[in-house]
Protein backbone atom coordinates (compact mmCIF):
# COMPACT_ATOMS: atom_id res chain seq x y z
CA UNK A 1 0.00 0.00 0.00
CA UNK A 2 1.56 3.39 -0.94
CA UNK A 3 1.88 5.76 1.74
CA UNK A 4 0.40 9.40 1.71
CA UNK A 5 1.77 12.71 2.48
CA UNK A 6 1.19 13.87 5.88
CA UNK A 7 3.14 16.89 6.39
CA UNK A 8 4.05 18.12 3.11
CA UNK A 9 3.88 22.44 2.95
CA UNK A 10 0.13 23.73 2.99
CA UNK A 11 -2.30 22.97 0.38
CA UNK A 12 -0.77 20.45 -1.59
CA UNK A 13 -3.21 18.14 -3.76
CA UNK A 14 -2.98 15.01 -2.23
CA UNK A 15 -2.82 13.19 -5.97
CA UNK A 16 -0.48 15.59 -7.27
CA UNK A 17 2.99 16.12 -6.15
CA UNK A 18 4.34 19.77 -5.10
CA UNK A 19 4.65 21.54 -8.47
CA UNK A 20 8.29 22.15 -10.02
CA UNK A 21 7.74 25.72 -10.28
CA UNK A 22 4.94 28.45 -9.39
CA UNK A 23 5.36 32.11 -8.87
CA UNK A 24 3.22 35.21 -8.66
CA UNK A 25 4.73 38.54 -10.90
CA UNK A 26 4.38 42.55 -11.01
CA UNK A 27 4.56 43.11 -14.67
CA UNK A 28 5.22 47.03 -15.71
CA UNK A 29 3.97 48.52 -18.72
CA UNK A 30 6.56 50.06 -21.05
CA UNK A 31 4.27 52.56 -22.16
CA UNK A 32 2.17 53.67 -19.71
CA UNK A 33 2.28 53.69 -15.96
CA UNK A 34 0.54 50.63 -15.55
CA UNK A 35 0.83 47.55 -13.32
CA UNK A 36 -0.58 43.98 -13.74
CA UNK A 37 -0.52 40.99 -11.02
CA UNK A 38 -0.43 37.56 -11.85
CA UNK A 39 0.61 33.68 -11.65
CA UNK A 40 2.20 31.30 -13.54
CA UNK A 41 4.22 28.17 -13.60
CA UNK A 42 6.40 29.35 -16.50
CA UNK A 43 7.18 33.04 -16.77
CA UNK A 44 8.79 32.96 -19.89
CA UNK A 45 5.76 31.63 -21.76
CA UNK A 46 3.76 34.29 -19.98
CA UNK A 47 5.37 36.95 -20.55
CA UNK A 48 5.03 35.83 -24.74
CA UNK A 49 1.45 35.88 -23.63
CA UNK A 50 0.95 39.00 -22.60
CA UNK A 51 3.12 41.13 -24.83
CA UNK A 52 1.22 39.36 -27.87
CA UNK A 53 3.84 36.96 -28.81
CA UNK A 54 1.43 33.73 -28.10
CA UNK A 55 -1.70 32.78 -27.90
CA UNK A 56 -3.43 33.57 -24.37
CA UNK A 57 -2.44 36.02 -21.59
CA UNK A 58 -5.45 38.33 -19.62
CA UNK A 59 -7.63 41.22 -21.56
CA UNK A 60 -5.95 43.74 -19.29
CA UNK A 61 -2.66 43.33 -20.52
CA UNK A 62 -3.79 43.47 -24.34
CA UNK A 63 -5.49 47.01 -24.19
CA UNK A 64 -3.94 49.04 -26.76
CA UNK A 65 -1.11 50.73 -26.24
CA UNK A 66 0.08 48.75 -23.03
CA UNK A 67 2.85 46.83 -24.71
CA UNK A 68 5.15 45.91 -24.01
CA UNK A 69 5.54 44.82 -20.44
CA UNK A 70 8.24 44.07 -18.76
CA UNK A 71 8.29 41.57 -15.94
CA UNK A 72 9.57 43.71 -12.75
CA UNK A 73 9.65 40.81 -9.88
CA UNK A 74 8.33 37.32 -8.86
CA UNK A 75 7.35 35.20 -6.03
CA UNK A 76 8.11 31.95 -5.86
CA UNK A 77 8.18 28.67 -3.74
CA UNK A 78 4.55 28.48 -3.71
CA UNK A 79 3.50 24.40 -2.46
CA UNK A 80 0.74 24.27 -5.05
CA UNK A 81 -1.32 26.00 -7.81
CA UNK A 82 -4.10 27.12 -5.43
CA UNK A 83 -1.39 28.63 -2.59
CA UNK A 84 -0.41 31.08 -5.53
CA UNK A 85 -3.82 32.53 -6.68
CA UNK A 86 -4.22 32.89 -2.86
CA UNK A 87 -1.20 35.33 -2.44
CA UNK A 88 -2.06 36.86 -6.24
CA UNK A 89 -5.57 37.85 -5.12
CA UNK A 90 -4.51 38.64 -1.56
CA UNK A 91 -2.12 40.72 -3.44
CA UNK A 92 -4.68 42.77 -5.84
CA UNK A 93 -6.87 43.14 -3.14
CA UNK A 94 -5.06 44.13 -0.06
CA UNK A 95 -8.23 45.87 1.13
CA UNK A 96 -10.77 43.34 1.01
CA UNK A 97 -8.37 39.87 1.56
CA UNK A 98 -9.10 37.97 5.40
CA UNK A 99 -5.15 37.54 5.38
CA UNK A 100 -4.46 41.06 6.83
CA UNK A 101 -5.88 42.02 10.04
CA UNK A 102 -9.19 43.75 10.03
CA UNK A 103 -8.46 47.02 10.99
CA UNK A 104 -5.88 47.60 8.60
CA UNK A 105 -8.49 46.18 6.08
CA UNK A 106 -11.29 48.08 7.25
CA UNK A 107 -8.99 51.22 6.91
CA UNK A 108 -8.19 50.26 2.87
CA UNK A 109 -12.35 50.03 2.76
CA UNK A 110 -12.98 53.42 4.44
CA UNK A 111 -9.95 55.21 2.00
CA UNK A 112 -11.53 53.78 -0.91
CA UNK A 113 -15.70 55.12 0.19
CA UNK A 114 -13.60 58.30 0.47
CA UNK A 115 -12.86 57.80 -3.13
CA UNK A 116 -15.79 57.11 -4.15
CA UNK A 117 -17.74 59.87 -2.86
CA UNK A 118 -15.52 62.49 -4.25
CA UNK A 119 -16.00 61.11 -7.52
CA UNK A 120 -19.78 60.65 -6.67
CA UNK A 121 -19.44 56.94 -7.40
CA UNK A 122 -22.52 54.23 -6.59
CA UNK A 123 -21.88 52.18 -3.71
CA UNK A 124 -21.59 49.37 -5.64
CA UNK A 125 -18.27 51.13 -6.92
CA UNK A 126 -17.10 52.18 -3.77
CA UNK A 127 -15.65 48.66 -2.97
CA UNK A 128 -13.65 48.40 -6.35
CA UNK A 129 -10.03 47.74 -6.74
CA UNK A 130 -8.32 51.08 -6.34
CA UNK A 131 -5.49 52.09 -9.00
CA UNK A 132 -2.48 51.35 -6.97
CA UNK A 133 0.82 52.88 -7.60
CA UNK A 134 4.13 50.89 -7.41
CA UNK A 135 5.47 52.18 -4.32
CA UNK A 136 1.71 50.54 -2.77
CA UNK A 137 2.10 47.49 -4.68
CA UNK A 138 5.70 47.16 -2.99
CA UNK A 139 4.28 47.62 0.37
CA UNK A 140 1.32 45.49 -0.38
CA UNK A 141 3.65 42.56 -0.69
CA UNK A 142 6.50 43.11 1.84
CA UNK A 143 3.28 43.31 4.64
CA UNK A 144 1.84 39.88 2.84
CA UNK A 145 5.13 38.14 3.14
CA UNK A 146 5.07 38.95 7.27
CA UNK A 147 1.50 37.98 7.99
CA UNK A 148 0.50 34.53 9.54
CA UNK A 149 -1.08 32.91 6.66
CA UNK A 150 2.48 32.83 4.44
CA UNK A 151 5.01 33.58 6.86
CA UNK A 152 5.75 29.66 7.24
CA UNK A 153 5.92 29.52 3.16
CA UNK A 154 8.98 28.74 1.74
CA UNK A 155 8.61 32.21 -0.36
CA UNK A 156 11.80 34.23 -1.71
CA UNK A 157 11.26 37.33 -3.74
CA UNK A 158 13.42 37.64 -7.34
CA UNK A 159 13.76 41.25 -8.46
CA UNK A 160 14.92 41.77 -12.82
CA UNK A 161 14.18 45.27 -12.49
CA UNK A 162 16.98 47.33 -11.03
CA UNK A 163 14.87 50.54 -10.54
CA UNK A 164 12.12 48.63 -8.77
CA UNK A 165 14.51 46.83 -6.66
CA UNK A 166 15.66 49.90 -5.30
CA UNK A 167 12.85 51.10 -4.46
CA UNK A 168 11.56 48.24 -2.99
CA UNK A 169 14.33 49.19 -0.57
CA UNK A 170 13.54 52.41 -0.38
CA UNK A 171 9.71 52.03 0.44
CA UNK A 172 9.95 49.29 2.34
CA UNK A 173 13.61 49.76 4.53
CA UNK A 174 11.52 51.44 8.00
CA UNK A 175 8.37 49.27 7.71
CA UNK A 176 7.71 46.77 10.59
CA UNK A 177 8.00 43.77 10.80
CA UNK A 178 10.85 42.95 9.02
CA UNK A 179 10.81 39.82 6.84
CA UNK A 180 11.89 37.16 8.08
CA UNK A 181 15.31 35.99 7.36
CA UNK A 182 14.75 32.53 5.47
CA UNK A 183 12.88 34.69 2.95
CA UNK A 184 15.89 35.38 0.34
CA UNK A 185 15.65 38.58 -1.49
CA UNK A 186 17.67 39.45 -4.75
CA UNK A 187 18.05 41.46 -7.71
CA UNK A 188 19.52 39.38 -11.17
CA UNK A 189 18.74 42.11 -13.75
CA UNK A 190 17.10 41.58 -17.14
CA UNK A 191 17.78 43.14 -20.19
CA UNK A 192 14.84 45.62 -21.28
CA UNK A 193 12.56 43.22 -23.83
CA UNK A 194 13.40 44.93 -27.50
CA UNK A 195 10.38 45.74 -29.40
CA UNK A 196 10.10 45.42 -33.11
CA UNK A 197 7.31 46.53 -35.46
CA UNK A 198 6.52 44.15 -38.17
CA UNK A 199 6.66 45.29 -41.45
CA UNK A 200 3.52 43.90 -42.99
CA UNK A 201 1.66 43.94 -39.28
CA UNK A 202 0.91 46.51 -36.47
CA UNK A 203 1.87 43.44 -34.16
CA UNK A 204 4.60 43.51 -31.37
CA UNK A 205 7.00 40.83 -31.17
CA UNK A 206 9.74 41.33 -27.67
CA UNK A 207 12.73 39.59 -26.77
CA UNK A 208 12.01 37.48 -23.60
CA UNK A 209 15.15 38.20 -21.01
CA UNK A 210 17.48 35.70 -20.80
CA UNK A 211 17.51 35.92 -17.12
CA UNK A 212 13.71 34.73 -16.80
CA UNK A 213 13.85 32.34 -19.94
CA UNK A 214 16.60 30.32 -17.64
CA UNK A 215 14.38 29.93 -14.74
CA UNK A 216 13.82 26.26 -14.09
CA UNK A 217 10.19 25.37 -14.46
CA UNK A 218 10.04 21.63 -14.92
CA UNK A 219 11.44 18.82 -12.42
CA UNK A 220 14.56 18.62 -14.81
CA UNK A 221 16.53 20.06 -11.49
CA UNK A 222 15.25 17.29 -9.29
CA UNK A 223 16.51 14.26 -11.35
CA UNK A 224 20.18 13.64 -9.48
CA UNK A 225 18.58 13.89 -6.40
CA UNK A 226 15.26 11.01 -7.31
CA UNK A 227 18.06 8.92 -9.07
CA UNK A 228 20.17 9.01 -5.54
CA UNK A 229 17.33 8.63 -3.43
CA UNK A 230 15.62 5.87 -6.07
CA UNK A 231 19.64 4.19 -5.29
CA UNK A 232 19.01 4.49 -1.33
CA UNK A 233 15.57 3.56 -0.99
CA UNK A 234 15.17 0.70 -4.07
CA UNK A 235 18.49 -1.19 -3.57
CA UNK A 236 16.62 -3.68 -0.86
CA UNK A 237 19.59 -2.85 1.99
CA UNK A 238 18.27 -2.15 5.22
CA UNK A 239 18.15 1.72 6.54
CA UNK A 240 18.23 3.21 9.83
CA UNK A 241 16.90 7.16 10.62
CA UNK A 242 19.57 9.46 10.85
CA UNK A 243 17.72 11.47 13.73
CA UNK A 244 16.18 8.20 15.79
CA UNK A 245 18.76 5.46 14.48
CA UNK A 246 15.60 3.09 14.45
CA UNK A 247 14.69 0.98 11.21
CA UNK A 248 13.57 2.69 8.69
CA UNK A 249 10.95 0.73 6.36
CA UNK A 250 10.43 2.78 3.30
CA UNK A 251 7.32 0.56 2.38
CA UNK A 252 5.52 1.81 5.53
CA UNK A 253 6.95 4.79 6.64
CA UNK A 254 7.33 8.02 4.62
CA UNK A 255 11.23 8.24 4.25
CA UNK A 256 13.08 12.10 3.66
CA UNK A 257 16.67 11.55 1.43
CA UNK A 258 19.47 14.08 2.26
CA UNK A 259 20.09 16.24 -1.11
CA UNK A 260 23.78 16.39 -1.37
CA UNK A 261 25.69 14.24 -3.69
CA UNK A 262 27.41 12.54 -0.56
CA UNK A 263 25.69 12.06 2.10
CA UNK A 264 23.54 8.95 2.45
CA UNK A 265 21.33 10.41 5.39
CA UNK A 266 17.92 8.85 5.09
CA UNK A 267 15.42 9.90 8.34
CA UNK A 268 11.67 9.12 8.89
CA UNK A 269 9.46 11.98 7.79
CA UNK A 270 8.33 13.09 11.47
CA UNK A 271 11.73 12.26 13.04
CA UNK A 272 13.15 15.32 10.86
CA UNK A 273 10.60 17.53 11.27
CA UNK A 274 10.48 17.33 14.22
CA UNK A 275 14.52 17.85 14.57
CA UNK A 276 13.89 20.97 12.19
CA UNK A 277 11.26 22.06 14.46
CA UNK A 278 13.64 21.93 17.83
CA UNK A 279 16.35 24.09 16.37
CA UNK A 280 13.63 26.64 14.83
CA UNK A 281 12.50 27.20 18.61
CA UNK A 282 9.18 27.83 16.87
CA UNK A 283 6.60 25.83 19.65
CA UNK A 284 3.38 26.37 17.70
CA UNK A 285 4.64 25.68 14.20
CA UNK A 286 3.61 22.68 12.54
CA UNK A 287 5.57 22.33 9.66
CA UNK A 288 9.47 23.51 9.72
CA UNK A 289 11.19 25.97 6.96
CA UNK A 290 14.70 24.59 7.35
CA UNK A 291 17.46 22.79 9.71
CA UNK A 292 20.47 20.79 9.51
CA UNK A 293 21.20 17.57 8.20
CA UNK A 294 21.85 14.58 11.25
CA UNK A 295 24.13 13.35 9.20
CA UNK A 296 26.13 15.72 7.08
CA UNK A 297 25.51 18.57 9.38
CA UNK A 298 24.87 20.64 6.24
CA UNK A 299 21.64 23.56 5.89
CA UNK A 300 18.80 22.09 4.21
CA UNK A 301 15.21 23.56 3.21
CA UNK A 302 12.47 21.20 4.38
CA UNK A 303 10.73 21.92 1.27
CA UNK A 304 13.39 20.66 -0.99
CA UNK A 305 13.27 17.59 0.70
CA UNK A 306 9.57 16.76 0.94
CA UNK A 307 9.16 18.56 -2.86
CA UNK A 308 11.19 15.13 -4.11
CA UNK A 309 9.33 12.73 -1.56
CA UNK A 310 6.16 13.88 -2.97
CA UNK A 311 7.51 13.65 -6.61
CA UNK A 312 9.15 9.79 -5.76
CA UNK A 313 5.30 8.59 -4.52
CA UNK A 314 2.94 10.81 -6.44
CA UNK A 315 4.63 12.11 -9.49
CA UNK A 316 4.67 8.42 -11.53
CA UNK A 317 4.20 10.36 -14.74
CA UNK A 318 6.20 13.59 -13.71
CA UNK A 319 9.31 11.09 -13.14
CA UNK A 320 8.65 8.62 -16.57
CA UNK A 321 8.83 11.93 -18.80
CA UNK A 322 12.24 12.67 -16.26
CA UNK A 323 13.59 9.47 -17.23
CA UNK A 324 12.37 9.25 -20.93
CA UNK A 325 14.97 9.42 -23.65
CA UNK A 326 14.86 12.75 -25.42
CA UNK A 327 13.86 12.70 -29.20
CA UNK A 328 16.06 14.40 -31.77
CA UNK A 329 14.39 17.43 -32.87
CA UNK A 330 12.33 17.68 -36.16
CA UNK A 331 11.98 20.83 -38.36
CA UNK A 332 8.51 21.71 -36.72
CA UNK A 333 9.91 20.69 -32.89
CA UNK A 334 9.62 24.44 -31.75
CA UNK A 335 5.80 25.01 -32.41
CA UNK A 336 5.79 20.82 -30.93
CA UNK A 337 7.58 21.98 -28.08
CA UNK A 338 5.36 25.16 -27.10
CA UNK A 339 2.05 22.94 -27.34
CA UNK A 340 3.87 20.11 -25.15
CA UNK A 341 4.67 22.79 -22.78
CA UNK A 342 1.44 24.32 -22.76
CA UNK A 343 -0.25 20.58 -21.71
CA UNK A 344 2.17 19.80 -18.97
CA UNK A 345 2.15 23.22 -17.66
CA UNK A 346 -1.55 24.11 -18.01
CA UNK A 347 -2.96 27.07 -18.38
CA UNK A 348 -2.91 30.35 -16.27
CA UNK A 349 -5.58 32.17 -15.00
CA UNK A 350 -6.70 35.54 -14.71
CA UNK A 351 -8.57 36.27 -11.16
CA UNK A 352 -12.07 37.81 -11.20
CA UNK A 353 -13.64 40.26 -9.02
CA UNK A 354 -15.78 38.18 -7.71
CA UNK A 355 -13.32 34.77 -6.95
CA UNK A 356 -13.52 36.30 -3.08
CA UNK A 357 -16.44 34.46 -2.80
CA UNK A 358 -14.80 31.11 -4.21
CA UNK A 359 -11.42 31.70 -2.04
CA UNK A 360 -14.05 31.57 1.15
CA UNK A 361 -15.43 28.50 0.12
CA UNK A 362 -12.31 27.01 -0.18
CA UNK A 363 -10.88 28.57 3.21
CA UNK A 364 -13.54 26.31 5.08
CA UNK A 365 -12.13 23.32 3.04
CA UNK A 366 -8.82 24.42 3.89
CA UNK A 367 -9.20 25.18 7.47
CA UNK A 368 -10.37 21.33 7.43
CA UNK A 369 -7.15 20.10 6.21
CA UNK A 370 -5.10 21.92 8.41
CA UNK A 371 -6.73 21.03 11.01
CA UNK A 372 -6.33 17.36 10.26
CA UNK A 373 -2.54 17.96 9.65
CA UNK A 374 -2.11 19.31 12.56
CA UNK A 375 -3.53 16.12 14.19
CA UNK A 376 -1.31 13.73 12.31
CA UNK A 377 1.96 15.37 13.61
CA UNK A 378 0.70 15.72 16.92
CA UNK A 379 0.14 11.89 17.18
CA UNK A 380 3.57 11.47 15.62
CA UNK A 381 5.10 13.61 18.45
Amino acid sequence: MQPSISALPMVVPMDKPIPAFYCCYLLRSQNRRACYIGSTPSPARRLRQHNGDSKGGAKKTSMQGRRPWEMTCIVAGFPSHFAALQFEWAWQNTHMTRHIDRHLRDARIEDLQRRGKKGNASPSKRRSRPPLSMEARLKNLHYLLGVKSFERWPLHLRFFAPDVFGLWDKYTAKLTPTLRKTITIMLTPAELPIAATQASTEDQTSKIPTVIRAIAVAYEDCKPYVEKSRSLLDGGRAQSCGVCRKRLDTSTSLSLVCPLETCRTVSHMACLSNKFLAEEGDRNALIPIQGTCPGCRSPLKWTTLVKELSLRIRGKQEIEAMFKPKRRKQANSVSEHEMTEAQDLGEDEELEDDWMQEVDDEDDELLSFEDGLGDKINDTR
